[in-house]
């Protein structure tokens, strides 16, 4: 089942502990994400807006496409080879949904009203009105990388989605041979 030699343990999902680096990265991807969401809803500058929004989105879709979440889905190590063989695969993906979420926010900054003036932002309400669909696209996102990552470790290790999923399946098919 594996192309890449006889090795059975992922390396990926072996030992419970976290790691330093990891929990840095963590902390550093939560700065960045929280920091430039910040700056794109605070500046008036339009060019800062849609890059600190760029940014707040790829550190939101490293954050959330490699954590361990609560519905049992596991967490994917940026420094195993499983991930690493995928990093050209979700780049190319990560730069298509760049050029969607720069468009969409492009638009809705052209057209979305302004707020009047002495009234701050943040009791305009417009930046929700754009959140709303970037975080819709950035869930897409994630649950499409997601999926790329348990498709290459199922390929490398050979392991089902679910444990008893091929036996139900089978019965009920009517294949209890």
């Amino acid at each position: 089942m594996s192309d890449y030699g006889e090795q059975n343990e992922d390396p990926c999902r072996g030992g419970g502990g976290t790691s330093a680096e990891r929990t840095f990265a963590f902390v550093l991807l939560f700065i960045v994400f929280f920091g430039c969401g910040g700056l794109a809803m605070i500046s008036d500058s339009y060019v800062v807006r849609v890059l600190a929004a760029a940014l707040a989105y790829t550190a939101c879709v490293m954050i959330y496409g490699f954590a361990r979440n609560k519905n049992g889905v596991p967490r994917y190590l940026f420094t195993c080879p499983v991930v690493v063989s995928q990093y050209p695969r979700l780049a190319k993906r990560h730069a298509a949904f760049l050029v969607a979420e720069t468009a969409f926010l492009a638009i809705a900054l052209r057209y979305l009203p302004l707020p009047p003036v002495g009234a701050s932002r943040a009791e305009d309400g417009n930046d929700l009105l754009a959140a709303i669909p970037l975080g819709v696209l950035a869930l897409v996102e994630i649950f499409m990388n997601r999926g790329v990552l348990e498709r290459a470790h199922n390929d490398r290790f050979g392991e089902p989605s679910e444990p008893d999923d091929s036996e139900s399946t089978l019965s009920i098919l009517g294949r209890d041979q």
